[in-house]
Parts: C-alpha cells; structure tokens; sequence
C-alpha cells in the first residue's frame, strides 16, 4: 500500500521536503540554477499547491543532478487516476548522444525516490530548445 500524505502534520512533512531538496547539491556543481527552499516554507504549513510546487522543484533537483543534464523546463507532476502518479518534462542535455542513458536514468530516480513509473520525457539540446521556444511565440 502506498504511504498517504500526512493531513495534519504538514510542518514534518515540509521539513522532510525541505531536507530532501538540499540533498542534490552536484545541481549547483553543474551550474543549474537553484532557488533555495526559504525558511517559512520549511517551517509552516503549507497549502495543497504550495506543496506540489515544493515536490515539483524537488523532482527537478533530482533530476538535475543527472550527469550531462543542462536544465528542466515545462515539467508536470499530477495523478492521473487512484494511486498513480505521472511525470512529463523536458530536458536539455550536453550530448544528445547521451539522452537514452538520461531517460533510464529519470526512469530510475522517479521509481526509486518518488515511486512514479509512468514518465515521459523529451530530451533535447540547446538548439532544439531554441527552436521550440520561437515556435510558442
């Protein structure tokens, strides 16, 4: 059975989110930008949104700390039906060569730390990336 989200100890649950994103400093290492968790975040209770906002920046420290991964954008996070979870991002790498190594690897960070199997990613490189934002404007 699936652990549920704590209803009325969010302040533990917080600080435990809070612990959990300054855990990926190789983030940092890398160059990626890192907008720490602040203090009231960590701890006061939060709203429902506030809460998957702080697991959506946390899965995207997970991620950045994959080796050849330059950034995460345009990522989402929801459940899809009773219980089960689903992942989409994008994700700019270094080396396109690279990219069926970093797919296994978001495979196995979302399995191993947030229990979430149906993810699906988009990996591209800096060029691709610019492409895609001329075609949103």
């Amino acid at each position: 059975m699936r652990p549920q989200l704590p209803n009325t100890h969010h302040r533990a649950f917080v600080a435990g989110l809070f612990m959990l994103a300054l855990a990926a400093p190789e983030a940092r290492a890398q160059g990626a930008p890192v907008r720490p968790l602040g203090a009231y975040e960590a701890a006061h209770g939060v709203k429902g949104s506030e809460v998957a906002s702080l697991i959506t920046r946390i899965i995207e420290r997970q991620l950045l700390t994959i080796p050849g991964v330059r950034s995460v954008h345009d990522m989402h996070v929801r459940t899809i039906s009773s219980g089960i979870d689903q992942m989409s991002a994008h994700l700019v790498v270094t080396d396109m060569a690279e990219a069926a190594r970093v797919l296994k690897a978001v495979q196995r960070i979302m399995a191993a730390e947030f229990n979430t199997r149906h993810v699906t990613v988009q990996v591209e490189n800096e060029i691709l990336q610019e492409k895609e934002k001329v075609q949103k404007t």
